[in-house]
């Protein structure tokens, strides 16, 4: 039995499009193409606003009305196919769920009471800031009373597999999130999958 941690954004829900959109209307743009999209895809946060035009002081401000935004629009959303499914299989074999993300409390346990799999998670940590994933992993452990070798962080962002390395977490990287496949090998994560069934093997066996 392991404990298994969740980003939010990108890994169980289906959210770039939603944030790029969002993004790119609060930066005055016009709506992006698919190609536009494309080519954010793969920038972190902070490098995907910074090529929308914003400056480092708009983050607080943006994240904050992004969080706003999407508690209204949250059952616009959807999971990505197939993740609900894994969840229900991991939860029934006896693994720890978690969540930990820099999306509010309030709107991921509103997607997954939407998604109908909120029951399988133990506890949910949002409004991580965009810097402060290692330390939130960190107080997860302690206050769960957990080793960190007993878990495993699966993201999609570079930042989220970089948070897990660098306090000795195993790390699990998801190739159809916010990032480039590429980009996450480059981290040299514990393993990178490509599609759900992949990630439930991969849970299985590490």
């Amino acid at each position: 039995m392991a404990a298994i941690i969740f980003d939010m954004d990108g890994t169980i829900a289906d959210s770039f499009d939603y944030v790029a959109e969002f993004m790119a209307e609060e930066a005055g743009k016009a709506p992006l193409t698919e190609e536009q999209k494309q080519r954010l895809r793969g920038l972190s946060m902070i490098d995907m606003a910074r090529r929308l035009g914003y400056h480092w002081w708009d983050g607080p401000r943006l994240l904050f009305k992004g969080q706003r935004r999407m508690r209204r629009d949250i059952k616009q959303l959807d999971s990505f196919e197939g993740i609900p499914e894994i969840i229900r299989k991991l939860s029934a074999e006896g693994h720890e769920l978690f969540v930990l993300s820099t999306n509010s409390s309030r709107n991921i346990q509103q997607f997954l009471h939407d998604q109908k799999i909120n029951k399988y998670f133990l506890e949910i940590y949002g409004g991580v800031g965009i810097f402060g994933k290692a330390s939130a992993l960190k107080q997860l452990l302690k206050k769960q009373n957990l080793a960190v070798k007993q878990a495993v962080y699966v993201g999609d962002e570079l930042r989220d597999i970089q948070a897990a390395q660098s306090i000795g977490m195993k790390a699990v990287a998801v190739s159809w999130g916010f990032a480039h496949r590429s980009g996450l090998l480059a981290l040299r994560p514990t393993a990178i999958v490509d599609t759900p069934d992949e990630l439930m093997r991969t849970l299985e066996e590490i």
